[in-house]
């Protein structure tokens, strides 16, 4: 779909696949309002952030080590990007794309959808709700 021009995506969609695009998108990658409800709801229950992840953010970081009983160091290592709640397909991609408008910005700021939550969220923060991407992979490790 990529290399066929925008103007006539919507149609090729209809023709296709019966349906318009963003049909089978969660709603919240295609209304803003949503999306900015639901990523509140994970700010305020689930301590979503930091704000601005290129910060150092000591705070940010030292809270959740505590709330994990892990060093900050490991804290850091939790993000969304690798928490298997966070859902980085390709057809997920184009339904936060469209919302978006600019495809520019979905990779800008490696954004993915939270299946928890359901908000578009950025690959470098994390929350309390962060599960491991891999169970086995882990426990493979630790047996090493």
């Amino acid at each position: 779909m990529r290399s066929i021009p925008k103007e006539m995506k919507h149609a090729v969609m209809i023709i296709m696949g019966g349906k318009e695009p963003g049909d089978s998108c969660p709603e919240a990658t295609q209304d803003v309002t949503l999306n900015l409800k639901n990523r509140e709801k994970a700010i305020t229950k689930a301590a979503y952030g930091p704000e601005n992840p290129k910060l150092p953010n000591t705070e940010f970081w030292m809270r959740k080590a505590q709330k994990w009983d892990v060093s900050a160091k490991d804290a850091k290592m939790s993000r969304c990007g690798n928490c298997s709640a966070f859902n980085q397909d390709e057809e997920m991609l184009e339904c936060i794309s469209e919302g978006i408008g600019n495809d520019d910005v979905v990779e800008a700021g490696d954004l993915g959808y939270c299946e928890i939550f359901d908000f578009k969220c950025a690959s470098s923060r994390t929350c309390d709700a962060w599960i491991v991407e891999d169970e086995e992979e882990v426990d493979t490790e630790l047996e090493e």
